[in-house]
């Protein structure tokens, strides 16, 4: 019964999500006609994938972190997930209740469906900045999926409790891209909150045997890396140079600065 509810909670959580959207989108929209929009950002999305994901093999920084992510992750797989995975092996720091909503929270559905949300409220606003925002992370999240589904598929490992297409976690890939995408957009005051509940996600998958440590270290620097790349290529420039919140270590002030690499 408790799996069942843990199956069914995201679920539960993306129809709420989406009877959201409807109301946005059947009510009081700023932007009369919001349909035409969406339909020319469906038909750029299949594009926009490609493109973000050549882009993500030809940053050097990329591939080093998915690098030393997988060097990372093998040396877990041979040297400690057995120890971990026998750590948590009838201990449990957190009731089922907790992990059952966390599991529920970390789920790539849930993660869209947020997203979607944000899209929809966008439109009805008239938010310009906000339409960037949601579709940069729903498209972050459509390539995240990807690329997971297609690991595990390769991969065809198993989790410690014998379901199949374990590596690399999928709910920890989808809460770190997430979390990424926010922190770029609003800084650390977001993103940080959202990397520590990635960090949790991450703890529940292997507290509950849905994943070894070894799959969730991955499946943090893929998120990161699809995260950062997307996020990237939607941020606005001024005069060639990237626009990124700013906030003061002195005085705790807040603001936009403007800065370029060399």
């Amino acid at each position: 019964m408790c799996m069942d509810a843990h199956r069914q909670m995201p679920s539960r959580l993306t129809g709420l999500m989406l009877m959201l959207i409807l109301a946005v989108l059947l009510g009081g929209c700023q932007n009369a006609d919001p349909w035409p929009t969406i339909k020319d950002d469906a038909l750029a999305m299949p594009g926009n994938l490609l493109d973000e994901s050549k882009e993500m093999i030809n940053k050097p920084e990329n591939i080093a972190i998915l690098l030393v992510g997988g060097g990372a992750s093998g040396y877990v797989r041979c040297a400690h997930d057995d120890e971990i995975e026998d750590h948590f092996e009838g201990h449990h720091t957190f009731p089922r209740d907790f992990t059952i909503a966390q599991g529920a929270i970390g789920s790539p559905i849930s993660h869209f469906g947020l997203a979607t949300a944000g899209y929809a409220w966008s439109l009805a606003a008239d938010d310009a900045q906000g339409r960037t925002i949601w579709l940069s992370t729903l498209e972050a999240l459509s390539l995240n999926g990807l690329l997971t589904t297609g690991l595990k598929v390769i991969a065809q490992d198993h989790s410690p409790n014998g379901e199949s297409l374990a590596w690399p976690s999928g709910h920890t890939s989808s809460s770190v891209t997430l979390a990424t995408v926010m922190n770029e957009y609003y800084g650390p005051w977001v993103g940080i909150p959202l990397y520590a509940l990635s960090g949790f996600v991450m703890y529940e998958r292997m507290e509950t045997g849905e994943h070894w440590a070894s799959d969730v270290v991955f499946g943090a620097a893929l998120g990161y890396v699809v995260g950062k790349t997307v996020a990237d290529r939607y941020k606005p420039e001024i005069f060639g140079m990237e626009v990124a919140p700013y906030m003061s270590a002195d005085t705790g002030a807040t603001g936009i600065a403007l800065y370029k690499r060399f």
